[in-house]
């Protein structure tokens, strides 16, 4: 008999299988770059969909994994050249991965048979938030070598201008997964507290 969590999963899955698919329509009809990462968000979305039972997710953590793809997407409407509450939107972007991934490590490694003491989840966390943040900076980097300017993951433009990108989206990656870690704990003690 099919979870609550896995139906939810699934409706995440469609509902955004079909709004990405009307995204990558729209970036075809103004020729935008975007038609290159709208597939890409697809696959991701599809590859995390495919791994849920082996990293236990959650369906709010799939939904808030979707929200980041889409909202990495918006781009194609000059979003990463604005700047909401005065912070630059791929700080955000980055920021809101980085919270993202940590929610799902912390929760994968909670109920996995490798019972690992809170300072080694927290590690684990940090490490591989950098390490798919330095695989991500390194694709970005091969794709605006080859291609060049423009908008999109693979070329140079808005939220990559700075000389210190890289190491900005690592560190704005890093502030969300500490976030996500303060906010993990916070659950899990209002939790305890609750039960006792």
């Amino acid at each position: 008999m099919e979870t609550n969590n896995n139906k939810i999963n699934r409706y995440i899955l469609f509902i955004f299988a079909f709004i990405f698919i009307f995204l990558e329509i729209h970036a075809l009809q103004i020729e935008s770059h975007y038609k290159y990462d709208v597939p890409m968000c697809m696959f991701l979305l599809g590859f995390v969909y495919y791994y849920r039972h082996a990293i236990k997710l959650l369906w709010l953590h799939y939904l808030l994994f979707a929200l980041f793809l889409f909202m990495h997407c918006l781009g194609m409407y000059e979003l990463y050249s604005s700047y909401p509450l005065g912070i630059e939107y791929d700080y955000w972007v980055h920021g809101f991965f980085g919270l993202i991934i940590a929610l799902v490590i912390l929760r994968s490694l909670q109920n996995s048979k490798l019972q690992f003491n809170k300072m080694i989840s927290i590690a684990c966390v940090i490490v591989i938030v950098l390490g798919i943040s330095a695989a991500h900076e390194l694709y970005e980097y091969a794709g605006a070598v080859l291609l060049g300017s423009g908008e999109g993951v693979l070329f140079i433009g808005a939220g990559d201008l700075d000389q210190w990108d890289t190491q900005k989206d690592m560190l704005n990656n890093v502030v969300g997964g500490v976030l996500g870690v303060v906010i993990h704990e916070s659950i899990e003690m209002r939790k305890k507290i609750m039960n006792n």
